[in-house]
């Protein structure tokens, strides 16, 4: 029998409604929450991050939100050893942990660890910043797909940080990250864990997308915007090239109109829950859950995480599940 933490993992795209149901799901079994979101940890962003409200954190204990000051963002290695220590202490206190989210590098750093690879090297990074901004983001793209044409074919042709990452370790070590990747294998897992994942039709889906862009636009995140651009955070840094506040920075800068940035900030978010569905479907240990579920069913669905966390075994018979060919 494994000896080691069991958790439950609750993953999807953006807008799929995992907040809601993790919450409900850590209150119903008592439960602690580890939020898993690259743009969360940051304090003084609730807006634009889609945070979870006051509302859910009186009703469960939620980790992993206001984590760090505006600046570069907390890198995956930082964060598992913080959700480490979270799922740790929580089981000291006879707490189990869901660990709910949507950055898939932050949910493999917990579950799998990391590739040994070099610290960041600030003159390289600066040098290909400089070759960036005058060739473009696509043609370092093409650059790493002359280089790793494996690990291009994984990286979106405008995800800069990922980009970047893996040409500075090709100049560091000479090795592509590609096979770095390869030789590690992520078959090592850390925690014994059924993993949930919550989807919803694509209709639905961007429905969902298109009013939650509607409600930020009218409730802040300009004003989130506003503050970054005051306090001179640079524009091709996180959080201000995050989904949704890039856009609304074009706005503010003068660049297009508010409708347009609206606009486009719904076509990038569209293209971005594509991938992060594509990113988690490459699990195929993952149970996808269509949402929302009704009464019978989530009670079947308790009574098989509850059998989980308490033996180890997952029965997940009489719930029904999304099976993707």
């Amino acid at each position: 029998m494994s000896l080691r933490p069991r958790i439950i993992q609750v993953v999807g795209s953006t807008a799929s409604g995992k907040t809601d149901f993790s919450v409900t799901l850590a209150e119903d079994l008592g439960a602690e929450l580890l939020n898993v979101d690259s743009m969360q940890v940051y304090r003084d962003l609730a807006i634009g991050t889609d945070k979870p409200g006051r509302e859910a954190c009186t009703r469960v204990h939620i980790h992993g939100i206001d984590l760090i000051d505006l600046g570069p963002p907390l890198d995956a290695s930082a964060f598992a050893e913080y959700a480490d220590g979270v799922i740790a202490e929580a089981a000291s206190r006879g707490k189990a942990c869901i660990l709910s989210g949507g950055t898939g590098l932050y949910h493999r750093a917990i579950l799998h660890g990391l590739i040994d690879a070099p610290t960041r090297d600030d003159a390289i990074r600066a040098r290909l910043r400089q070759t960036r901004d005058q060739l473009g983001i696509a043609a370092m793209h093409d650059r790493l797909t002359e280089i790793d044409p494996e690990a291009a074919q994984k990286i979106y042709p405008t995800d800069w940080v990922r980009i970047e990452r893996a040409l500075e370790v090709y100049e560091i070590t000479g090795t592509k990250l590609s096979l770095a990747h390869a030789q590690h294998g992520f078959r090592t897992q850390k925690y014994d864990r059924l993993a949930l994942g919550c989807w919803r039709p694509r209709k639905v889906l961007y429905e969902k997308i298109e009013r939650r862009l509607d409600e930020m636009w009218t409730t802040g995140i300009l004003e989130e915007t506003k503050r970054m651009l005051d306090c001179g955070l640079p524009t091709d840094t996180l959080p201000l090239k995050a989904l949704g506040y890039r856009q609304a920075a074009m706005a503010l800068l003068g660049e297009c109109s508010s409708s347009e940035a609206l606009a486009l900030a719904k076509q990038e978010t569209r293209r971005f829950a594509k991938r992060q569905l594509t990113w988690f479907r490459a699990d195929k240990t993952i149970h996808w859950l269509p949402l929302p579920l009704d009464a019978p069913p989530y009670t079947q669905l308790l009574k098989a995480c509850r059998l989980f966390l308490e033996t180890g075994q997952t029965d997940l018979s009489g719930i029904p599940l999304e099976v993707f060919e």
